[in-house]
């Protein structure tokens, strides 16, 4: 069979689609939520948030809130805000900005293809939300955001062939064409059962795939599925697949807090270092964002230096050296998921957006990160090993409600 296959989509009618695909949950402030929840009934929110803001005695995260979770689906099913668009369906995405565009194709990866090392895994997942998503999924029976892969385009002798196909089929009007807030525009090409399955075929070529998010969505559906057991078929995990080149991979940042150094105890401490790394005093007015693995940028108060990580390579990242030497070596924070001394910055966060968080805030410094390499995340992945949490920022980000992979 088939790893990466046609599926069952429910998708929003072309009307409503912008209405109905909304940004992850977690990205939301509580006013943000709540104005969407006001303002737009459409929106996908109103399922995955089924009973409001504060006014519920129902918890988030439990089997009755999950309840909801399905019966909010189900009535956007009956509305006519999700609707059956066939049984053997692949849909090709894209999202285009006046930075960045990717087109890839929206499909379900077989669970066993993953089991069989297929899909290469590079971060570690917690098991308390493995549980969670588990149990999300097994009460609400669907996906509704494709995880995010990439295969290597450069290496794969079919990704030509796949591009050109791609081209062909986008070169026509499509199904869902929408622009959002942030000034992305989003378009959606269901296709044809024929045209499907001929790309499902094409697509076959596409191993290894890399997973750039979603790794407790893949843990999740694994753990589901083992749980099930002969009870029910394998119904895959939806995936947007995309040629590598395609990703936008940012820095992802950290912060520490409540260490209230001067200029001359930083630089004591960084010479301590030495020769792990080299330091130098930089001009905040001049500084760009670090782009060279390698390169950090750390920012206080009242002082910027660009420090050189003389170990950074293909096997050892920088996120690992600045928690390995720093965070660890001088501050003993050991747990750097949990910590509460340490906080992390998006990579969409500007340099001198960065800089104005520090200035008055003598107990705060963030450490800008360049952004990891893909080649780095292929060599983790290929040895088996994992990233230190929050490594890179990956785009792109998708929609919640576009897609919808029932299981």
């Amino acid at each position: 069979m088939n790893w990466i296959r046609p599926f069952t989509l429910i998708a929003p009618p072309a009307d409503k689609s912008h209405l109905v695909a909304s940004r992850s949950y977690l990205t939301y402030s509580k006013a943000e939520l709540r104005d969407k929840l006001d303002r737009n009934p459409y929106s996908y929110l109103h399922v995955i948030n089924p009973t409001g803001i504060g006014s519920s005695k129902i918890k988030r995260g439990t089997a009755p809130f999950f309840d909801r979770v399905r019966e909010r689906y189900l009535e956007f099913k009956v509305s006519g805000w999700l609707n059956f668009q066939g049984e053997s369906r692949l849909a090709i995405y894209r999202q285009s900005s006046n930075e960045h565009t990717c087109t890839g194709i929206v499909a379900s990866i077989s669970l066993d293809g993953i089991r069989n090392g297929e899909l290469k895994l590079h971060e570690q997942t917690l098991k308390r939300r493995e549980q969670l998503f588990a149990k999300y999924l097994s009460k609400v029976q669907c996906n509704a955001e494709p995880v995010l892969c990439a295969y290597d385009d450069s290496a794969l002798a079919d990704a030509n062939e796949i591009q050109k196909t791609l081209e062909l089929h986008t070169s026509s009007r499509p199904d869902m064409d929408f622009t959002t807030t942030d000034q992305i525009r989003h378009s959606v090409w269901i296709l044809s059962d024929a045209e499907s399955a001929e790309l499902s075929e094409l697509a076959q070529s596409l191993t290894p795939l890399y997973l750039a998010d979603g790794h407790h969505r893949v843990a999740s559906s694994l753990a589901l599925d083992d749980q099930q057991g002969s009870k029910k078929p394998s119904s895959g995990l939806m995936a947007f697949i995309i040629p590598e080149s395609e990703l936008l991979i940012r820095g992802y940042h950290r912060e520490l807090k409540e260490v209230e150094w001067n200029t001359a105890q930083w630089e004591e401490a960084l010479n301590s270092l030495k020769p792990h790394l080299s330091f130098q005093r930089k001009e905040r007015n001049r500084l760009i964002e670090p782009t060279e693995v390698g390169t950090v940028h750390l920012h206080t108060a009242s002082q910027s230096w660009k420090l050189t990580l003389n170990e950074s390579s293909l096997e050892r990242v920088d996120a690992e050296i600045i928690q390995t030497r720093i965070f660890e070596g001088l501050f003993g924070i050991t747990d750097a998921r949990n910590d509460p001394k340490l906080n992390y910055i998006p990579g969409t966060v500007s340099s001198k957006a960065l800089i104005e968080q520090c200035e008055n805030q003598p107990d705060r410094s963030i450490f800008e990160m360049s952004p990891i390499s893909s080649d780095q995340i292929k060599s983790t992945a290929n040895r088996g090993g994992f990233l230190p949490p929050k490594s890179s920022w990956i785009e792109p980000k998708l929609r919640s409600g576009l897609f919808i992979h029932e299981i």
